[in-house]
């Protein structure tokens, strides 16, 4: 329960920031779903991708700590993770080499959010794809079952 309350006091920064969030004359906006199972990912991802959400990008997690967000850029996507808890730190390294298995580049950034466990903004992992909707449900799949030891029953909630 703390972890969804983490993404939703993120979803409200990027708000407040307006980071993400689409231009006003773009209000045609479907409502995603709260919950799926990772086999209607690519669903969600055609919503992104056809500009129907309220965001440039969305998230999935089950649990709090395997928070991965689908970003859009144009017609193609990258996938973050960002360690706003002490128990995502190590997902950072295994994020890494996942990437490095897969022939991907990775970016570490921030958005400048303070971490529950420090004073330094949080790190956020970004994992250079540039995949297509196909591509990147399977990235997304693949990273939830390896990543993070879920499987095809998990329910996500989706997080703007």
């Amino acid at each position: 329960m703390k972890s969804i309350l983490i993404m939703g006091i993120f979803a409200s920064i990027l708000s407040l920031l307006g980071l993400g969030k689409k231009e006003s004359n773009s209000q045609n906006y479907i409502q995603t779903p709260t919950q799926i199972k990772i086999s209607q990912l690519a669903e969600v991802l055609q919503l992104l991708q056809d500009g129907k959400t309220e965001y440039d990008l969305f998230g999935i997690t089950s649990n709090g700590i395997d928070c991965i967000y689908f970003v859009r850029e144009g017609k193609n996507f990258q996938v973050e993770f960002e360690a706003m808890t002490k128990d995502q730190i190590p997902f950072i390294e295994k994020l890494k080499t996942f990437a490095t298995q897969n022939g991907f580049g990775i970016e570490m950034i921030s958005y400048g959010n303070k971490p529950h466990y420090g004073a330094n903004p949080a790190p956020v992992i970004r994992i250079i794809t540039h995949s297509n909707l196909e591509r990147t449900t399977e990235i997304g799949q693949k990273i939830q079952k390896e990543v993070f030891n879920n499987n095809d029953e998990t329910i996500y909630d989706v997080v703007p």
